[in-house]
């Protein structure tokens, strides 16, 4: 029996075209003129893309969709087309060919989109993102080929084979779910290093500060002398807590439970808690130089009304990281990592002395 290429049907041996269609079954498909696009078939592609994109910046945001998305969104659609495509013409490679059309299209969308994204934020893109079409598309035929296998399987009723096409479909979402999983984690620990190591600083920093603060003097100049040396490090914790904001909010929008969100929004309040208390001192100290004492004196008031929140909200943070075991055994090795760090940097040429002028 031979089998058309075209509908599937099987024909004589002697046959020369389909009984069905009345396609040659001698025609090879490099040599067959009868490839057809199906726009609404190619639109309806590119829809399926449209809606995972917006699901995923919608769940995850548009950088983690458009990172983890990247293979699994056109590797669907392009499964999508196949299928839909072999529903107009029972041609698996007329059905790839559409994957493909679509392929470059989503290819061409993306790169659109990437550079209309950077000009939005006023950045600037490398030549080099045209080489993010190859991988689109590649994507889009393997989705393609998978496509093709399922109109095989639903051809000769293979019920089972469907199945196994659907765990697999599932197990490549699941696997970008994962890989974004482990992303989050990545940035967190990231972010809880990096805090914790800023902290760190701001806490020898401002012992140095005060020390200068409260240091005793017998003229004016030399009191001049220690506020200045005073405000120099009190201006470069508010930098270090400017700094280290990003890294709290890294925190907060990576936190993948309910402890880590927790403690997330704990620090982030303690560090905004911090950077209040160095402006009003670095404010008080600015005005006492100037001669201004009673400014100066309701700076160093507001600071000190702050340490009580300060010392408070340190408790509460304590007791979040009591709550759980794992987490507790997490996050102390992250500070005393952090710690360790500081301890060794602070001694290479006074860095921390010099880090944020």
């Amino acid at each position: 029996m031979k089998r058309c290429k075209n509908c599937w049907t099987d024909n004589p041996d002697t046959a020369e075209r389909c009984q069905k269609c009345g396609r040659s079954l001698g025609e090879t498909w490099w040599k067959n003129k009868n490839f057809r696009l199906y726009p609404q078939v190619i639109i309806s592609g590119l829809l399926t893309a449209a809606v995972l994109f917006g699901v995923g910046s919608y769940l995850f945001g548009v950088s983690n969709t458009f990172g983890f998305g990247f293979f699994p969104i056109p590797f669907i659609s392009g499964c999508v087309v196949t299928v839909l495509a072999y529903r107009k013409e029972a041609d698996t490679n007329n059905s790839l060919l559409n994957s493909l059309a679509m392929g470059v299209i989503l290819s061409i969308c993306v790169i659109v989109g990437t550079i209309v994204a950077a000009g939005l934020v006023d950045a600037s893109l490398d030549p080099v993102i045209l080489i993010m079409i190859f991988p689109v598309i590649i994507a889009t035929l393997i989705g393609g080929g998978l496509g093709n296998v399922i109109n095989i399987a639903i051809e000769n009723g293979r019920g089972s084979t469907i199945t196994i096409i659907a765990i697999l479909i599932c197990v490549i979402a699941l696997g970008g779910y994962g890989a974004y999983q482990l992303s989050l984690n990545g940035h967190y620990e990231n972010g809880a290093y990096v805090l914790s190591y800023e902290l760190d600083f701001m806490d020898i920093i401002q012992s140095d500060a005060d020390a200068y603060l409260n240091a005793s003097y017998t003229t004016s100049k030399q009191r001049i002398s220690n506020l200045k040396d005073a405000g120099i490090r009190y201006e470069r914790m508010v930098n270090i807590t400017n700094v280290a904001k990003p890294q709290s909010d890294e925190m907060i929008g990576n936190s993948s439970s309910s402890v880590r969100q927790e403690y997330a929004n704990a620090m982030g309040i303690y560090l905004q808690l911090r950077h209040n208390y160095c402006v009003e001192m670095y404010q008080g100290i600015q005005s006492e130089i100037n001669g201004n004492m009673k400014e100066a004196k309701n700076h160093y008031q507001n600071a000190e009304k702050l340490i009580p929140q300060i010392q408070s909200q340190n408790d509460q943070i304590r007791v979040i990281i009591d709550k759980d075991s794992s987490f507790q055994q997490y996050i102390m090795g992250k500070r005393d990592q952090a710690k360790r760090n500081v301890e060794r940097h602070k001694s290479e040429n006074m860095t921390y002395d010099i880090l944020y002028l």
